[in-house]
């Protein structure tokens, strides 16, 4: 007995603690639902574990504590990533550690930690490998920046450093050998009939310049020269087009003199290849152009590519860059918002009485001779039915017909809007056999039958467009069948043709297009129809007019209007006739320096007497160069729609003289996809030439981009770096696009101070 009771005791126990466990589970699942509703994720999910277990039969509790700790997990990581890529290590850590708290081990935030750790290193060989560049040591530059590029491929700062050195790397293999800045001083030469060699050995004595001469150049050849205060550089080319001879300068102090000959210039001078990827310009017009105005023979078209690649002398290939410039511009085009309208007015009346216009008289079929005939009776003889109708009807009717159709169309291009329909005409063809019978081919054609209007815009530079408009409206009147099966139509036309000079935007109307037909039937007895008054008891009158009106509307908007040229490309330079060369030859001004003043941050000019030293002028406060920051702006809108294009444009200021910038953009690929980045016109100034280098990764959120021009004395002032163009492919109440990198150069290959735009904010909106 006391067995049994100890047995019941353990049951209703065991019964207690599941029920207490059950009450606890209870609690901890509801708590942790709540901290969840509350934002406290990791407390939350905590609440919930502990729930599970606490009732670990409970199932809801498990799937609960699943699917909670999962999207936490995700949620958690995807802010990780964005403060990775922001930069922000220790936020980034900080969520990571949150993470592993939650649910340890998880693979993605072990990666994820290990990836940090990669950054930190990938960063330390960045700074690395940047002081190296910036102290002109490639080779070492590229080897310490090797290791990121095999980690991480698509590291953007690495990607845009290496695209740093291998650009000056190009440089350094491009670059033209020329004189020292010093062998700019002036100086002052008198000879009257010396030798050509005593005058060179004089010049270089004086500059320290070596100069040798080639074996075809006499040295006893005479010469006069008589120059004060004139530059080194500009002697030594008096001298040379006194006397026909040309130089080549082979180091920063050293200049070989040779004949201005055909055969020594073939031998001496250096030549370059230049391939110019055309983006609007026909290539066998710009191969046409060079071959005739600079007289370049080795010139060749890759149709496929659709560039011109030339081999010619440096001076050459300069001014095919400016030739080029100037002819490779894309060709306007113009929308055209075009409205027709059809006015139909239509006006029926038919009054009067209809009275039957025949009687019939017939006999029986029985009746087949005369004799028959004359046996018939009045009731055998069969006779039509009589009636008449009153007409009383009047009608009256408007049509409408609207068109409103908008085409866009490049300048002199032709486009043509059809609206109707394609009417088959079928025509047969019977050809006859020798052995009899006959052969029946048919054929079918198609006319358009409908409205057509074709128009051919001429965009001139002033935004007015000068079009050919041809307008034609047609329609079916009747069918007509010919013999052998053939179907054709008879078709109604109206069509006008004109030219128009309309500015953009302004509207033109062209109307008076009318068609008015007028018909009038009268249904008569005769002779009581005829007569006045009374007739039109015994008659049936029918008025039926139509009058249609044909408008049309058009109304051109220029669509990316054509650009007026700078000065700089449209006149300058080119040599003599002979000699091909990209510049004026004449004597460079000497005995001006830039200093600094108190009173204004703009460097002034000052005239220094010549055999001043530079020491000598008092100088002027220095401004640092941190103190002039090379900065950006963004430009665009604050709004966009759902599935809308947006462009943002970067603009640029600075005091000092920028030859490249290099940039990080990066943007959240989830709201916006990256479509294309477009050159702004800050390194174009004064018409010299630029190159924009593009690397998007829309998986990763980032635009790699490096824009370098500018000329040797490279761009200041303010203007628009670069476009880029989004398409919002999400709802997002904020998305920002980031700077993340920005790393400007001056024309010497030296870094200069920057300062990173803001983020810009921008809303999607459904």
């Amino acid at each position: 007995m006391k067995i049994a009771d100890a047995k019941r005791m353990g049951v209703i126990a065991a019964l207690l603690t599941s029920l207490l466990a059950g009450c606890a589970g209870y609690q901890l699942h509801n708590d942790g639902l709540a901290l969840l509703a509350e934002g406290r994720a990791e407390e939350g999910v905590t609440k919930l574990a502990e729930a599970s277990q606490a009732a670990p039969d409970n199932v809801s509790y498990r799937v609960d504590l699943l699917r909670s700790r999962e999207q936490t997990v995700n949620r958690l990581l995807a802010a990780a990533s964005g403060e990775r890529a922001g930069g922000h290590v220790e936020a980034a850590q900080s969520i990571y550690e949150s993470i592993l708290r939650i649910d340890p081990g998880n693979s993605r935030t072990v990666l994820g930690m290990e990836t940090l750790a990669m950054d930190s290193r990938h960063e330390a060989a960045l700074e690395r490998a940047t002081a190296l560049l910036k102290q002109r040591n490639i080779e070492a530059a590229r080897v310490a920046l090797k290791p990121v590029l095999l980690e991480n491929p698509k590291n953007g700062q690495a990607l845009l450093l290496k695209r740093q050195i291998d650009e000056q790397v190009v440089k350094d293999a491009i670059a033209e050998p020329t004189l020292k800045a010093k062998f700019t001083k002036p100086v002052t030469l008198q000879f009257r009939d010396a030798n050509l060699k005593m005058v060179f050995e004089a010049l270089s004595r004086t500059s320290g310049i070596n100069v040798l001469l080639d074996r075809d150049v006499k040295p006893d050849q005479k010469t006069s020269i008589f120059v004060k205060d004139v530059s080194v550089e500009d002697t030594i080319n008096l001298i040379l087009l006194q006397n026909q001879l040309e130089k080549k300068v082979i180091s920063d102090n050293t200049v070989f003199i040779y004949p201005g000959t055909p055969a020594k210039l073939k031998d001496y001078q250096d030549l370059k290849i230049r391939s110019f990827h055309l983006t609007n310009a026909d290539p066998k017009i710009i191969l046409s152009l060079i071959k005739t105005l600079i007289k370049t023979k080795d010139i060749f078209i890759h149709e496929k590519t659709n560039s011109v690649v030339m081999r010619d002398t440096p001076d050459a290939i300069r001014l095919a860059e400016k030739l080029v410039a100037d002819q490779d511009i894309a060709e306007p085009e113009v929308m055209l918002e075009v409205e027709v309208l059809e006015v139909s007015s239509s006006r029926l009346s038919e009054l009067g009485i209809k009275w039957p216009s025949s009687f019939t008289v017939s006999t029986p079929t029985t009746a087949t001779t005369v004799g028959q005939l004359r046996d018939l009776t009045g009731n055998d003889l069969l006779a039509s039915s009589l009636s008449a109708t009153l007409n009383l009807k009047l009608e009256d009717g408007d049509i409408n017909i609207l068109a409103r159709p908008r085409i866009r169309v490049r300048n002199r291009e032709k486009a043509k809007i059809m609206i109707g329909s394609r009417v088959p005409v079928i025509t047969n063809t019977v050809t006859p056999l020798t052995t009899g019978g006959a052969v029946t081919t048919g054929s079918v054609q198609y006319l358009d039958v409908g409205l057509s209007v074709e128009v051919e815009p001429d965009i001139h530079l002033d935004n007015e467009v000068v079009m050919k408009v041809k307008l034609d409206v047609s329609n079916i009147i009747k069918e007509v069948t010919a013999e052998g099966g053939t179907l054709a139509y008879e078709v109604g036309t109206r069509n006008a043709n004109t030219v128009l000079r309309l500015k953009d935007g302004e509207t033109q109307i062209l109307a008076g297009l009318i068609n008015d037909a007028d018909r009038k039937t009268a249904s008569k007895v005769p002779g009581l129809g005829q007569i006045p008054v009374l007739g039109r008891l015994f008659s049936s009158h029918k008025d039926d007019g139509v009058k249609t009106e044909i408008v049309l509307s058009i109304t051109p908007r220029v669509v990316g209007s054509a650009r007026l040229p700078d000065v700089s490309e449209v006149e300058y330079w080119a040599g003599t006739e002979s000699i091909v060369r990209n510049g004026l030859l004449n004597l460079k001004p000497m005995g001006s320096v830039a200093v600094a003043t108190s009173a204004s941050a703009t460097p002034l000019a000052r005239s220094i007497p010549m055999g001043v030293q530079r020491r000598d002028v008092p100088p002027g406060p220095q401004l640092p160069a941190s103190a002039n920051p090379v900065t950006l702006s963004w430009q665009g809108p604050a709004q966009v729609k759902s599935g809308e294009t947006v462009t943002l444009t970067l603009n640029v200021q600075s005091l000092q003289s920028v030859s490249s910038l290099g940039l990080l953009v990066s943007f959240d690929p989830g709201v916006f996809k990256a479509i294309d980045a477009v050159e702004g016109g800050f390194l174009k100034q004064d018409g010299m030439q630029s190159t924009l280098n593009k690397t998007i990764d829309q998986a990763g959120g980032q635009i790699l981009l490096d824009v370098s021009g500018g000329g040797s004395d490279g761009a200041s002032g303010a203007g628009s770096l670069v476009t880029l163009v989004f398409e919002a492919l999400a709802a997002n109440p904020k998305s920002q696009i980031v700077v993340g990198r920005l790393a400007p150069s001056d024309p010497a290959g030296e870094a200069l101070t920057a300062t990173l735009p803001a983020p810009h904010d921008i809303a999607v909106v459904p």
